[in-house]
């Protein structure tokens, strides 16, 4: 009986745990994130999350903002309302809302173009307000 079972595992226990590892990372996009704020929405419904996004060597930084339901966490994916190239540290992003149903984003102008990828300007019921700071 031992060595049928060990016939077993050898045949299709070890073959199964190699292919299941393959598809493992062949679905995994290489991407990951690094958490900068989160700050909830004032009828605790809502967070909004700043993270830098990064995808390997290859991608530069990131700076990528995410409103989520309070129970969710954040996916391996990108920003739902904001994604701008470079690191959060320089654009030094602050999140404020204004109610349960806005908020407001204020970053640094890093004194050049840097037009972000995605903005949206509504989500979920909650208008998003941008603001480029200068003086900070």
């Amino acid at each position: 009986m031992k060595d049928f079972f060990r016939a077993w595992l050898i045949i299709f226990g070890i073959p199964l745990l190699f292919f299941g590892w393959l598809f493992y990372r062949i679905m995994d996009d290489g991407c990951g994130h690094t958490l900068y704020a989160e700050l909830a929405s004032p009828d605790n419904r809502y967070k909004a999350i700043v993270f830098e996004r990064s995808c390997g060597a290859t991608t530069d930084f990131s700076t990528q903002i995410s409103i989520l339901p309070m129970t969710e966490t954040l996916p391996n994916e990108s920003g739902n309302i904001f994604v701008i190239a470079g690191h959060p540290d320089v654009h030094r992003v602050k999140l404020k809302w204004l109610s349960n149903t806005e908020i407001f984003i204020r970053r640094k102008d890093i004194g050049f173009a840097v037009k972000p990828e995605r903005r949206v300007e509504f989500i979920e019921g909650i208008k998003v307000k941008y603001l480029v700071d200068e003086s900070e």
